[in-house]
């Protein structure tokens, strides 16, 4: 009933929302995909948006489609990919969805046990926010995804806490507090840090942890990556607050790193969707991810 490019311009309206994003997102003109949206809802005999305040909505039918045309979707992609495995002649393939830090300092060492016990395994790497890579789960594009959050409860996405976080300052090994054991949040704070953006789960920690704590919060700097605040204090530019994956790269890259403090919240979580069962390599990868965090 729907051609793949319909599936498309659907899902592309359910993400833009505007006719116009939407159409340049697929390589579509404007007024093809209008045609193409009431050829589609002459056919189906109902309105899939409505406009208001200027802007489309999808109308009650037309939400109760889009999860169907997503895993549609995610279905033809997937055939797709395993299509190209076979023919060029690699039959496993791990796709894997990571927030930016995770992505440098996690799944590299993962990454390459994997590879060394499988050499023909493909794998793909995805980079997102949290609820990007919540999204791409339940969508199927990932078979395994790693954030630093909170999993909103989602009937469609199963998520395993990996660890804890906590709240380190990165320093370089220059500065007079690089050989502290005994630095306070509160010693970090006077001094004006370089922070991540409230934006981000860590960023939003830590300044709940000083507001509650009584501590001014007037950042000299604000960075919306941890590799960013690792690099601004690598340059001298200040003491950094960054949580663990983020001390763990500062480490890698010859910094200082002192722990703060532990936090309960955000933490270093796995998804994946509910509705299929998880990969082998995914599976492998999962063991791996937990036996790699206990080690740290």
């Amino acid at each position: 009933m729907f051609s793949r490019r319909e599936l498309l311009l659907l899902r592309a309206m359910y993400q833009h929302r505007t006719v116009t994003a939407a159409a340049a997102s697929i390589n579509m003109t404007q007024p093809a995909a209008s045609a193409l949206l009431r050829d589609m809802e002459i056919r189906l005999g109902f309105l899939l948006f409505s406009r208001e305040k200027r802007r489309l909505q999808l109308t009650s039918q037309a939400r109760t489609l889009i999860p169907e045309v997503l895993n549609a979707l995610a279905g033809i992609e997937s055939v797709e990919r395993l299509a190209g495995d076979i023919r060029q002649g690699t039959m496993a393939r791990l796709v894997v969805g990571a927030v930016a830090i995770a992505a440098s300092s996690l799944l590299p060492p993962a990454l390459m046990r994997i590879r060394k016990a499988h050499s023909e395994l493909a794998v793909t790497l995805r980079a997102g926010t949290a609820l990007e890579i919540i999204e791409m789960a339940v969508d199927h594009r990932i078979d395994l995804g790693v954030i630093v959050g909170t999993v909103a409860d989602n009937e469609r996405v199963s998520s395993v806490q990996l660890a804890p976080l906590s709240l380190y300052a990165i320093c370089r090994k220059d500065h007079p507090w690089a050989a502290r054991r005994d630095l306070s949040l509160a010693e970090v704070a006077m001094a004006g840090p370089i922070v991540l953006a409230t934006a981000l789960p860590a960023g939003r920690a830590t300044r709940q942890v000083m507001e509650a704590e009584g501590l001014p919060y007037r950042p000299m700097m604000e960075a919306m990556q941890s590799s960013s605040a690792c690099a601004l204090a690598a340059e001298g530019l200040g003491v950094a607050i960054v949580e663990s994956l983020g001390a763990r790269y500062a480490q890698r890259q010859g910094l200082a790193a002192m722990h703060l403090m532990a936090l309960e919240d955000p933490v270093l979580a796995l998804v994946w969707s509910r509705d299929r069962s998880m990969s082998m390599p995914a599976q492998q990868l999962h063991e791996v991810l937990r036996q790699q965090v206990d080690a740290w």
